[in-house]
């Protein structure tokens, strides 16, 4: 049994890392992206009716006897995710490192190649607001947690090596 909850800023690394770990660990992943992309969950307008179905399908998933978990999602539901998982990664990448890999990235332009500055602009103030208000939550509910004997935690601020995150995860799950 291994549950993994990963978080992390936009572009921090998240989802390839989740991607990897499902796929070296045979453990399913669950992408919090995604569910708010979903047609169904962008149809409700009220923004408490939208929280409420999201935290439903996270109680159900974290229920579960293995997962992997990504995304940032609404902070109401970090402690849940703390609590239920086993494995806890932090991808602690500045700002500055994040806003750089959004540029690499293509979701930003336009179909003609130009860039959509309003949803640039919106991703970049996305991750200065991550930076400011969620990480903070994120590091109060690490120092709750360190020391925990059921809890193993990666605070990753760095690149990291990801044959000795998995060794390091082998051994926790076997």
């Amino acid at each position: 049994m291994c549950r993994i909850v990963i978080f992390g800023n936009s572009c921090a690394g998240k989802t390839t890392l989740a991607t990897s770990l499902g796929k070296d660990l045979m453990i399913p992943v669950y992408h919090l992206d995604l569910w708010f992309r979903d047609k169904n969950m962008q149809r409700i307008k009220q923004l408490r009716r939208r929280r409420r179905k999201f935290r439903r399908q996270l109680d159900k998933v974290v229920e579960q006897k293995e997962w992997i978990i990504e995304g940032w999602g609404y902070f109401e539901t970090y402690d849940i995710r703390f609590e239920k998982a086993d494995v806890i990664i932090f991808l602690d990448l500045s700002p500055e490192e994040c806003k750089k890999r959004l540029m690499n990235r293509e979701n930003y332009r336009k179909k003609d190649g130009t860039v959509d500055k309003r949803i640039l602009n919106n991703h970049l103030h996305k991750i200065d607001k991550f930076h400011q208000t969620n990480r903070l939550l994120i590091l109060e509910l690490f120092q709750k947690y360190e020391g925990t004997y059921e809890k193993t935690l990666f605070p990753i601020v760095k690149k990291f090596n990801y044959d000795q995150l998995m060794t390091a995860l082998k051994n926790i799950v076997s």
